[in-house]
C-alpha cells in the first residue's frame, strides 16, 4: 500500500499545508496563501516554530556545555545567543514548495524549524579567518609568517579543500596563489607536526573546532519585484522565505586540541588561548561585518553587537583553596578517673572492658586521694559506665582532609567586543603565569 501526500491532501500542520500548496493550479494564489501563513511575528508558522523550539529544549536536543573534566587540557566551550540586525536567507533542498516564485529557507528535516547547519558555520568562519588574516595581510606578512598563519588555521578547521597528492585545486590552490613562496614552509610545518616524511602525502585530518547547528525562533518573507525596462512596472514578484530582523539564534562552539594530547601542558594552554583569541576576532568580523547568510554581500545575515547568555569555559585547572578549619569547641574539664567523655581510664578497667574491683590489700596500699578517686570511678561505673559499655561502640571514621578541587574558569560577555577583551585578557594572564 502506497501513500501520496499530494493526492490525499490531509489537513496537517503548517509545513504540511505549505507543501500542499504546490498542487494549486494558480501559482499566484498559492503564493498569496503562502504569505498569509508566513508573514508577521504572529503568523501561524511562527506559532508552530515556537512550539517546536520548546520540544527541542524538552528533548535535550539544543547544544549544552559538555563535561569539561572529560576533555583534554586546553579544551574550551563558547556559547552565546545573538539577534539578527538584517534578515537571514538560505536555500532549502525541498524539490516541491508552494510555487517556483518562492524560495524556501532551510529548515530542520524533522522539526521544520529554520536552521543553520554546523557545516555552514564552519565554512563561513574559515572563510572569514582566511580573508581577514591572510588575504588582507598577504603584503604585510613574510613568507614564513604567512605559512605559519595558514598552518594555524589548518589545525583549527581541518585540511584544506583541494589538497591532493601532487596537485592542489579549489581552496588550497587559491591560498597557494596568494603567496607561492610560502607553500614550501607550510608543507614543512604540517609534516613536522604530524611527523611525516617528505615522501608522505599531506594528511587529511579533522580540525580542533567542533560546531553545532543553530535554530532560529522566527520566520518571515522578503519580496523582490523585478521591473520591466520598457514599462517600468513590476512583472512577477519573487518571494524569499527568511529569518527576519529581531529573530534570535544560539551559536555554540567546542574546541578540543586532540592533537596536543601528551604535549607540554603549559604550551597547550597557551596555544588554546591563542586559538580562542583568533576565533573571537573571526566571530566578530563574521557576525558584524561579512555576514553569515545567502546574499551576504548585499548586507543580509548580520547580527547586532550585543549578545545574551554569552560565556566561554576553559579546561585550565585552577585550584580552589580549602575553607579555613573551624576551631573545635574547647575540651570539657573531665574528672580525673575519665580519659575521655564516657570512658574510664584503663587502670580502672579489666582487659574485657569491665570495671576492675580492688581487693582489700590493694585498697590498704593506696593513698587516701587514690582511694577517693577509685570510689568515684566505681560509683560512676555503676551509674553510667555499665550501661555505656553494653552498647556497641560506633566506628568513627577519621575525618579526611579536604583536597583542593579543580575548577574550570568561566568568563561571561555581553557583546562581541567584550568577547575579544576576555580572550585577550586570558591569553595575557596565562603568558604572565609562565
Amino acid at each position: 500500500m502506497s501513500y501520496d501526500l499530494y493526492v490525499a491532501q490531509p489537513q496537517g500542520d503548517i509545513p504540511t499545508q505549505l507543501r500542499l500548496l504546490v498542487t494549486k493550479p494558480d501559482s499566484a494564489k498559492a503564493a498569496k496563501r503562502f504569505v498569509q501563513f508566513v508573514h508577521g511575528k504572529a503568523s501561524q508558522f511562527n506559532n508552530f516554530i515556537d512550539q517546536k523550539c520548546k520540544h527541542l529544549k524538552s528533548l535535550g536536543l539544543l547544544p549544552t556545555p559538555p563535561d569539561m573534566a572529560l576533555l583534554p587540557p586546553g579544551s574550551w566551550f563558547l556559547q552565546f545567543t545573538f539577534t539578527l540586525a538584517r534578515p537571514w536567507i538560505s536555500k532549502d533542498d525541498d524539490p516541491f514548495y508552494v510555487a517556483e516564485s518562492v524560495n524556501p529557507v532551510r529548515k530542520d528535516k524533522v522539526f521544520k524549524v529554520p536552521t543553520m547547519s554546523a557545516a555552514s558555520w564552519k565554512g563561513l568562519l574559515r572563510w572569514t579567518a582566511m580573508h581577514t588574516r591572510l588575504v588582507l595581510q598577504k603584503d604585510k606578512l613574510a613568507a614564513d609568517e604567512f605559512a605559519k598563519e595558514r598552518f594555524v588555521q589548518t589545525l583549527l578547521f581541518g585540511d584544506e579543500k583541494g589538497e591532493e597528492p601532487g596537485q592542489t585545486k579549489d581552496f588550497a590552490a587559491y591560498l597557494d596563489a596568494l603567496k607561492p613562496e610560502a607553500r614550501q614552509d607550510y608543507e614543512r610545518l604540517l609534516r613536522d607536526h604530524y611527523k611525516l616524511s617528505s615522501d608522505d602525502p599531506l594528511p587529511h585530518h579533522s580540525g580542533r573546532l567542533m560546531f553545532y547547528p543553530t535554530f532560529f525562533n522566527l520566520i518571515d518573507v522578503e519580496v523582490i519585484n523585478p521591473h520591466s525596462r520598457k514599462t517600468r512596472a513590476g512583472t512577477h514578484p519573487i518571494y524569499l522565505e527568511c529569518v527576519p530582523i529581531g529573530a534570535e539564534g544560539t551559536f555554540s562552539l567546542l574546541y578540543v586540541p586532540f592533537d596536543l594530547i601528551s604535549k607540554d601542558e603549559a604550551q597547550t594552554k597557551m596555544q588554546a588561548l591563542a586559538d580562542l583569541k583568533l576565533v573571537a576576532e573571526g566571530l566578530q568580523a563574521m557576525f558584524l561585518t561579512y555576514g553569515f547568510s545567502a546574499k551576504r554581500t548585499s548586507g543580509y545575515g548580520v547580527a547586532k553587537e550585543t549578545v545574551s547568555n554569552g560565556f566561554v569555559q576553559i579546561r585550565i585547572e585552577e585550584t580552589q583553596s580549602p575553607p579555613l578549619p573551624v576551631p573545635s569547641a574547647a575540651t570539657p574539664n573531665l574528672p580525673k578517673y575519665l580519659q575521655a567523655p564516657g570512658k574510664l581510664k584503663d587502670e580502672y578497667l579489666n582487659p574485657d572492658g569491665t570495671f576492675r574491683e580492688r581487693s582489700d590489700a590493694e585498697l590498704k596500699g593506696m593513698s587516701k586521694s587514690d582511694r577517693q578517686e577509685y570510689e568515684k570511678a566505681r560509683k560512676w561505673w555503676e551509674r553510667e559506665g555499665k550501661a555505656l559499655s553494653s552498647q556497641s561502640p560506633a566506628e568513627i571514621e577519621p575525618e579526611k582532609p579536604e583536597t583542593q578541587k579543580p575548577t574550570w574558569p568561566k568568563s561571561e560577555f555581553d557583546s562581541f567586543d567584550k568577547l575579544n577583551k576576555v580572550a585577550k585578557e586570558l591569553l595575557e594572564k596565562q603568558a604572565g603565569a609562565q
